[in-house]
């Protein structure tokens, strides 16, 4: 039986909920669906449609199946940094001179899965077979022209999905804008391209990594912490 929850930084702004063992659950849109288990999912109009691990579709009349999915709401009005605060969102910076605007919403639990950081990464190094994850997700919000800050940090796996707005998860050989060599652009709906990280050691190796929003942004992150 499907098990529905709202998570904590959902609003009227940007309504969102978790959903545990969809079995074809009407969702009335636009809505992202995001499939946050590595399990597939499927989205169904006029019949089924995979939706892969770790990525995501905007429906607006359809089912959908699942292990667990992150619904969020795609509202047309635009965000600014004023309605996030409004909301109680927090500066990452907090008061640091000449740090970019970077404004994170509060934090939920979405639950535990089973996760094979080889077969999720597609790293050879880490053959490990499955291990206990739990699932957190929170939302960002920045305004245009941001560079958010090149960094190589995390101990956990994280991909990001696109709410409002347009920007870009970005590669770097070094903690230097101009030593990009991947861009990969996100539109309302989009998740990047599997992770960045690879396993190894029992950590995650990131490369110099950063987002970029080219307009006022909202995205939403989720993250995999190791039990």
């Amino acid at each position: 039986m499907a098990v529905l929850r709202t998570v904590n930084f959902s609003s009227d702004l940007i309504a969102a909920r978790v959903i545990d063992n969809a079995d074809e659950v009407s969702v009335q849109g636009p809505a992202i669906v995001v499939n946050v288990s590595p399990t597939p999912a499927f989205t169904a109009g006029s019949q089924p449609c995979l939706l892969p691990p770790f990525s995501s579709t905007i429906v607006t009349k359809a089912q959908i199946t699942g292990t667990k999915l992150l619904v969020v709401g795609v509202g047309s009005a635009e965000l600014d940094q004023d309605h996030c605060r409004n909301e109680g969102w927090t500066d990452f910076y907090g008061t640091k001179p000449g740090a970019p605007v970077l404004l994170k919403s509060r934090q939920d639990s979405l639950g535990a899965i089973e996760l094979d950081c080889g077969q999720m990464l597609g790293n050879v190094v880490d053959q490990t077979g499955p291990s206990p994850f739990e699932v957190r997700a929170n939302l960002w919000f920045s305004p245009a022209g941001t560079d958010c800050g090149i960094h190589n940090q995390h101990d956990f796996i994280e991909v990001h999905t696109q709410v409002h707005g347009h920007g870009r998860m970005q590669k770097f050989m070094s903690d230097a804008a101009d030593t990009i060599y991947e861009d990969q652009l996100l539109s309302p709906g989009n998740t990047n391209p599997t992770p960045f990280c690879v396993a190894r050691g029992g950590s995650f190796q990131y490369p110099w990594h950063q987002y970029r929003a080219d307009s006022d942004c909202v995205w939403l992150a989720v993250e995999y912490h190791r039990v």
